[in-house]
């Protein structure tokens, strides 16, 4: 064989012996074993009705609201969605716990962008999909600008699966205030 082919060809097989460390992506892969559970996500929404706050999870085969309770995902019959006005509505048959009963629940989203993510997040658990996006976002930093560490503690993939649906992450606000707007975000009642 030529020396010149031999000669570069030995070469690069001795550097990926040695240089296996750079065969990885180093800082840009997820911790191995993250998306075992499956894709996890929360949703901040209205219940039922408009200004009844509540918070949906989905884990694994789960999806449940916050301090209630949820179904399982062999538990889903259907889904219907409707928009009236600003108002996104998003409607989930399932069997009951008794596997008597159908029921319907009812979501509701006044903002397009956190419907959409409600959506994704959504069909990714009915179809059982590990996609890491777009769930992996801290949840209070998803903007453009660089804001990571204002998720509050939530991000579901910095913190242990979640055993107990009744366990609460939500804080209600003080009487008369809106812990969400810029004057009262960042005061010591709305902590």
């Amino acid at each position: 064989m030529n020396r010149r082919v031999l000669l570069p060809l030995l070469l690069s097989a001795i550097a990926t012996c040695f240089n296996h460390a750079k065969a990885d992506f180093g800082d840009a892969d997820f911790p191995v074993g993250i998306f075992n559970d499956g894709a996890k996500s929360y949703h901040d929404a209205w219940c039922r009705r408009i200004k009844k706050k509540c918070r949906v999870r989905f884990q694994g085969k789960a999806m449940w609201v916050e301090g209630q309770g949820g179904i399982q995902r062999s538990q889903y019959l259907g889904y219907k969605f409707d928009l009236e006005g600003q108002e996104y509505y998003n409607y989930i048959s399932y069997k009951s716990n008794n596997g008597k009963e159908r029921k319907e629940a009812l979501f509701l989203f006044a903002h397009a962008k956190a419907h959409r993510e409600f959506q994704r997040a959504f069909i990714r658990w009915t179809q059982q999909e590990a996609s890491p996006i777009p769930n992996y976002r801290y949840p209070n930093s998803q903007g453009p600008q660089d804001t990571q560490g204002r998720d509050e503690g939530l991000n579901p993939y910095d913190n242990p699966p979640i055993t107990d649906w009744s366990e609460k992450t939500t804080k209600e606000s003080p009487p008369g205030i809106n812990c969400n707007s810029p004057v009262y975000r960042n005061k010591p009642m709305c902590r």
